[in-house]
């Protein structure tokens, strides 16, 4: 059986994949379920699976670019996802599914993009 942390990991992994097809996407943060909320005041919220995907072209970065093709590949995918106007060489999308979220970011002066996503434990 699939849970929503293993969708969510499969599914930050082939938009990364999609985005820079000549290079292998890397998880760089993946702790496992975590509980954000007993640190601030010890009744602690739902728990929630929190990954980070990170990718990029270092050769050449076009990180607007990059950002517009996650939300397309998103949107082939079945997500809902919008792009962000840039800020100071900030780009930014966003991506909804099924109880999941997906925020992309990339800097003008980064040549990586960066998909960091949310799921319920279930």
């Amino acid at each position: 059986m699939t849970t929503p942390r293993d969708t969510l990991r499969a599914e930050l992994l082939a938009v990364a994949a999609a985005v820079v097809p000549d290079q292998q996407p890397v998880v760089t943060h993946d702790p496992g379920p975590i509980n954000p909320g007993v640190l601030f005041d010890g009744r602690g919220a739902a728990t929630i699976a929190r990954i980070t995907v990170e990718t990029g072209n270092p050769t050449a970065p076009d990180p607007a670019a990059a950002v517009t093709a996650a939300a397309e590949a998103f949107r082939a995918r079945g997500w809902t996802a919008t792009t962000a106007p840039a800020e100071d060489g900030h780009y930014r999308a966003t991506a909804t599914r099924d109880g999941l979220d997906v925020a992309v970011h990339a800097w003008a002066t980064d040549w990586r993009i960066t998909l960091t996503g949310e799921a319920p434990v279930s």
